[in-house]
């Protein structure tokens, strides 16, 4: 299998088109608003998670 390469614009277009789906469900009722909150955020899974990031190995620390 091959790795497809990050293209910004497709993704964003892939973004708008669930987005598009999603208040198309929801305009039709074949979705609940609770329902599609759970599908689209992970059922919480990522509630208490941190974000961290670590400095480039050749980052210059500016003094504060």
């Amino acid at each position: 299998m091959k790795a497809r390469l990050y293209n910004p614009d497709e993704r964003a277009a892939e973004k708008a088109a669930s987005r598009k789906r999603d208040e198309d469900a929801l305009a039709a009722r074949l979705v609940s608003r609770e329902e599609l909150q759970r599908a689209n955020g992970g059922n919480g899974l990522f509630r208490r998670s941190r974000i961290l990031r670590k400095p480039r190995q050749d980052a210059q620390i500016l003094p504060a």
